[in-house]
Order: C-alpha cells, then structure tokens, then sequence
C-alpha cells in the first residue's frame, strides 16, 4: 500500500499519461471547420476521425493489455507512446481524409498501449477503496485536459494553422515520455510475469465473470453518453445554436467544471461511502440530466436550459468513471493489464458503434443525437441497479 504522498504523485503522473486521451480527442474539436475546408471534405465526414480514434483505442489496448501483463508496464507504455508521437507529426502533414483517418487510427493504436497500463499500475499497487480513491484522484487532475483542450485548440488557431494542434500534442508526448522515464519508472518494482497461458484463455475467463461484466457495461454505455456528444458537439454548439469558437470553448470548459466538482465530491464520500453505491447514484444522476435533455429539445430547445442539461449528464461522468474502473479491476489481480484492456476495447468499441449510429441518424436536429443518449442512460440505469452487490463480492475476494 503506498503512502498519501506517494498516491498523490502517483496520480499525478499516471494524470499526465491518461491526458493524451482527452487532448487528442478534444483539442482539436474547434479546428473542425479549417480542416474540413483543408482537406477537401464535410464537417460530418472529419467526424469520423472520432469514431476511427475510438476504434483504434479499443485495439490497441486488446493487443497492449497481456503484453504489459507479460513484458511490463513500462516498456509496453513507451512503445505506445512513441507510436502515438509519430503519428502527431504525420496528421500534422494530412493533406486529405484518408491520410487523417489513417494516422488518427495508429494515434490512438499507440494510445491504447499507453492507456491500458495505467488501470493496471495502480491494480498493481493498490487494495479495495483504496484502489477507488486513486482512480477519482487521477480523475480529478486529469479533468483538466478536457477543460482547457477546446480552449487551448482555439488559441493555437488564432495564431497559427490547425496543424499546429497535432505538433501540441507531439510535444506534450515527449514530455510525458521523460516524465515516466525519469519518475515514475525510475523505481518502479521488479515486473512479475504472470504463469504462461493463452490469451484467448485469459479473455475467456474475464468474460465469464458475468459480476465484472456488469461494470465494463455501465462504463461503456455511461462513456457512449459523453461521446455522442462530443461527435456531435461542434454541430449542436456552433451550428445549430450558432455559437463561435470562443463560446463553444466556454460552454465546453462549463461540463468539465461539473465533472470536477462531481469527482471531488466522490473522492470525499469515498471514505464513507461504498464506491458501488456511489457509482449506481451518479449512474441515475446522469440518466435524470438525459430526460431533460429529451424534455427541452421536444418542449422547448433553450441553449439556457440545454446547456446546464448537458452539462450534468456529462458531469456526472466525474463520479461514475473511477467509481466503475475500481469496482471492475478489482475482480483482477494477476492479470489486471488484459483485464483493462478487455474493459477499455469494450469500452471503446461499443460507444464508437453508439456514436456511429448517432452520426447514421443525423438528420440536422437534435432529436436523433439526444434520442441515441437516452437509450444509453436507460439502460445504464437498469445495469446500475445491481453494482453494489457485485462489487462487494469483489471486494471481500480481493
């Protein structure tokens, strides 16, 4: 078990590393237009670079997930994120849609190797609540990233050409690479490969825990939420409520703000609180933000009352996601780097395919976008209803 300073720079540091996921997916979200305009292609057909940033994250962290369980964390997180470098600089030279899709796609194959071994360290060196209050730390540092990253993609546009966002984020990897190198791996402990098995056999067994498997569906389809959204949140802020770039960075900035204050009061009750419990209540509450989503596009479609509506049903995010990572890793001791991955490509897979579907169903309202939302706060609901006698299972076994 590791000391409170010990956490809190670890959490720091692992924050740094699971940033590159929020940065590469929102920084370059106001950019939509100039590089649509760029490369010769619509608004729509950019937005697939979301959807194909998904996809490759979810295979990514298949493949990196037993590898780090068999070759160490460290050595699987640096290859990633060199492979994630490199394609920065090359979607920095895009000159058209295909070249973007295929170097967004090896971005996030990188990232997935990288973002996969974080839930694994802290599995590896953390128990119980303790593992919960880790994952909401490092949730609350990295808020951060979403926060500024539309801002940050807007302030590099004013100055200079959306290409610039991509070598951002070139730079910021090579900051995280000596970062871990010199940190957080510097001391790490002696990695212990697990017995040899297949890994067919590895994943096999995680999916017939049917007890793990209700957590990695309340996280994807939670996740499918925030991910509509975000394919869609160019569209709906500075299209259909004709927004500029500046208020469509404020009002972003605006759901973050509830998904810090959601994390740092699930970091507080934790001590108190079964992380479960608390998971099943943050589950509802995003659900109860998706009805009056559906309310105010149907009745009356203020950005006033859509915005704050929004803003809670994304917020919400800030309790539910450390509270379902804790919860599903800790069914997983010795093989907790496939355990993520299954959990992450999952994750990944099923709310790409959710945000597809929503771009499928467009039809230039609303309605499609928030109808496709609701469907997955339903049923995430209807999942959450049993989590906490799942997890205390877990967590007695642990």
């Amino acid at each position: 078990m590791t000391s409170s300073s010990s956490h809190s720079r670890l959490a720091f540091i692992l924050a740094m590393a699971v940033a590159l996921g929020p940065f590469a997916i929102d920084t370059y979200l106001p950019a939509f237009p100039d590089i649509a305009k760029a490369i010769g292609a619509d608004i729509h057909d950019v937005s697939l670079s979301i959807s194909v940033y998904i996809l490759g994250l979810a295979i990514g962290q298949l493949i990196g997930g037993p590898l780090s369980d068999r070759l160490g964390r460290s050595r699987i997180m640096l290859i990633g994120l060199g492979v994630f470098l490199f394609s920065c600089l090359m979607l920095s030279q895009s000159e058209s849609l295909a070249s973007l899709l295929i170097w967004r796609f090896t971005q996030a194959f990188g990232g997935g190797w990288c973002a996969v071994s974080v839930p694994a360290i802290i599995r590896d060196r953390t128990e119980g609540q303790e593992t919960a209050k880790l994952f909401s730390l490092i949730g609350l540092i990295m808020i951060a990233a979403p926060a500024i990253a539309p801002t940050l993609g807007s302030t590099i546009l004013a100055f200079a050409d959306w290409r610039w966002i991509f070598l951002f984020l070139a730079f910021y990897t090579g900051v995280v690479i000596v970062t871990l190198w010199f940190s957080l791996f510097a001391d790490a402990p002696p990695h212990s490969p697990p017995p040899k098995r297949n890994v067919l056999a590895d994943y096999l067994e995680i999916l017939q825990n049917t007890s793990a498997l209700r957590f990695i569906f309340i996280q994807s389809l939670g996740f499918s939420v925030m991910l509509t959204f975000l394919t869609h949140a160019s569209f709906i802020y500075q299209e259909w409520f004709g927004l500029s770039e500046f208020a469509f960075s404020l009002l972003f900035a605006g759901n973050i703000a509830v998904m810090a204050l959601m994390s740092m009061v699930n970091r507080a009750l934790l001590t108190w609180v079964e992380s479960a419990q608390l998971l099943r209540l943050a589950v509802w509450l995003q659900t109860f933000g998706v009805i009056l989503l559906m309310s105010i596009v149907f009745f009356y479609p203020s950005l006033y009352l859509f915005a704050p509506a929004l803003m809670l049903s994304v917020g919400s995010l800030g309790a539910a996601m450390p509270n379902g990572s804790a919860c599903f890793i800790q069914f997983f001791k010795s093989n907790s780097g496939t355990a993520s991955a299954l959990m992450g490509a999952l994750q990944f897979t099923i709310s790409g395919a959710i945000s597809a579907l929503s771009s499928a169903l467009s039809d230039g309202t609303l309605v499609p976008i928030v109808a496709v939302m609701l469907m997955c706060a339903l049923l995430n609901a209807a999942f959450a209803w049993g989590a906490p006698g799942a997890a205390r299972k877990a967590f007695a076994d642990a």
